[in-house]
């Protein structure tokens, strides 16, 4: 019995200090400061700064504080156990601004860490795009589209929308009329994109430096000839333009015809321009292109035929036989 009341009891103890053990204090500290990158820009004092907390790359748990009048900040207690990690995080001015990746070292208790915000603006005018490339499979009865483009916001300020059109969002990416099977490949996320009669929108505020952007789509075509158009939505510096194929015959009276190209054994059309304007609208005319049932009509011509002559030789040679 007494050992019966021994063992309950050293149950009993153990079931209370696990949890006390786990809940032991940390002895890491992360210190670090708000840094406006914009001339003139706002204050940051009293700006809210979360600390998100990570085990093994998975978010655990946040903190909260506030900035002081210098913007600086701080967060003691830490774990600097093995798998944790830690970011800095700020929402400021409607964009999200996040420190380096934080992680304390054999020995260190102690991290800095800085974020950097900037501004926000409504304007889209200091959004350009530095070059930009158009690459077009040609398949039957479809083409295949793939678009790169280098955006560079050069401003001070985080370009957070809303476009011209007066619906929210930042970047306006075109797609053709029909265009089907849209894919975001680069620097596009679909939680922050929306359709729209142009193509889509995408949402993340942009900041000041440059961003890579890559989708992809297809459009169906119903003939030898295709006429793709492609809207310039902002100033563009650099345009190529490649076809695959070597007899296509391609008409563009705003672009000049390059040298083709092979790419890995696969003969382009290159087409380029440079200088382009908001609002222009790019013309080309495709044509040469493979007919996608012209084969599969020539050969059920083939059989009807064919079907119809054995059909016809049948009918002989059973009015011959009777």
């Amino acid at each position: 019995m007494i050992r019966r009341i021994v063992l309950l009891v050293t149950i009993f103890i153990l079931g209370f200090s696990t949890p006390a053990l786990a809940a032991e204090v940390g002895t890491g500290k992360i210190e670090g400061q708000i840094i406006s990158e914009t001339d003139g820009g706002s204050s940051v004092v009293g700006q809210e700064v979360t600390l998100v907390i990570y085990l093994d790359d998975a978010e655990v748990s946040t903190a909260e504080t506030e900035a002081d009048d210098e913007g600086k900040f701080s967060f003691d207690n830490l774990s600097v156990g093995s798998g944790y990690g830690y970011q800095v995080k700020i929402n400021y001015q409607s964009a999200d601004y996040y420190s380096d990746w934080l992680i304390f070292t054999e020995g260190k208790t102690t991290r800095f860490a800085e974020v950097f915000v900037y501004d926000a603006t409504l304007s889209d005018e200091a959004v350009k795009v530095a070059m930009a490339h158009t690459i077009i499979y040609v398949g039957e009865g479809s083409l295949e589209v793939k678009e790169y483009l280098v955006f560079v916001h050069e401003s001070d300020r985080t370009y957070i929308g809303p476009t011209k059109d007066g619906q929210g969002g930042t970047l306006q990416l075109h797609l053709p009329s029909g265009a089907t099977e849209v894919q975001l490949d680069m620097g596009l996320m679909d939680c922050c994109v929306s359709s729209n009669e142009e193509g889509f929108i995408e949402t993340m505020p942009l900041m000041p430096g440059s961003r890579e952007v890559a989708y992809s789509f297809k459009v169906a075509y119903d003939s030898g000839a295709y006429t793709f158009y492609q809207k310039v939505n902002y100033p563009l510096s650099k345009l190529d333009i490649l076809i695959q194929g070597e007899g296509i015959e391609v008409v563009d009276g705003k672009l000049t015809m390059g040298a083709p190209l092979d790419i890995g054994g696969i003969m382009f059309n290159h087409l380029k321009g440079q200088d382009f304007t908001r609002g222009d609208t790019l013309v080309i005319q495709l044509s040469g292109l493979p007919q996608a049932n012209q084969v599969g009509t020539m050969i059920w011509w083939t059989v009807l035929t064919l079907v119809a002559l054995i059909g016809g030789l049948a009918v002989v040679y059973m009015r011959r036989r009777k």
